[in-house]
């Protein structure tokens, strides 16, 4: 059975919300700050990344201290719309283009990075829980390629 509606109203109440935490999700991991990424699941959280499941607050961690250190990705969110709501709960439907590039030269700090253009499109569908009297959390997450880019750096 299909969820019910959310009325135009609904949505836009927690839209700037759930997006918020999102966009904070993506720039914390983009700047590596793992500690603030990980203060946005919750304690039993799921994450699908990269094709492959990871449980619980550990498993993102070290996924996270695996990345190479020698580049970097930026992310940039939109198309995001709520896609169910309900007491405590939410899911946000989102778009997701990656940029994966050479990290910076430590003697040239202030170069542009260059690289040939986006490494893939993503389909971002993440479901967020809030308890009373706290934010909202990333229970679960599914990052679903839609679109490889040719030429861009793997």
């Amino acid at each position: 059975m299909a969820p019910s509606p959310i009325s135009s109203t609904s949505a836009a109440a927690v839209l700037p919300a759930l997006t918020q935490q999102l966009h904070r999700f993506f720039h914390l991991m983009d700047g590596r700050g793992y500690d603030g990424m990980l203060d946005l699941f919750t304690d039993d959280c799921r994450w699908l990344r990269q094709g492959r499941w990871l449980e619980g607050k550990a498993a993102v961690r070290d996924a996270l201290e695996a990345r190479p250190a020698d580049t970097d990705t930026r992310h940039v969110l939109s198309n995001a719309h709520v896609a169910e709501l309900a007491d405590g709960h939410a899911v946000l439907e989102a778009c997701m283009t990656a940029y994966r590039y050479p990290a910076a030269d430590p003697a040239a700090p202030e170069a542009t990075p260059r690289t040939a253009g986006p490494l893939r499109l993503n389909l971002v569908t993440t479901m967020f829980r809030r308890a009373p009297g706290q934010d909202w959390r990333i229970a679960e997450q599914r990052m679903v390629p839609a679109v490889e880019f040719a030429g861009a750096a793997r």
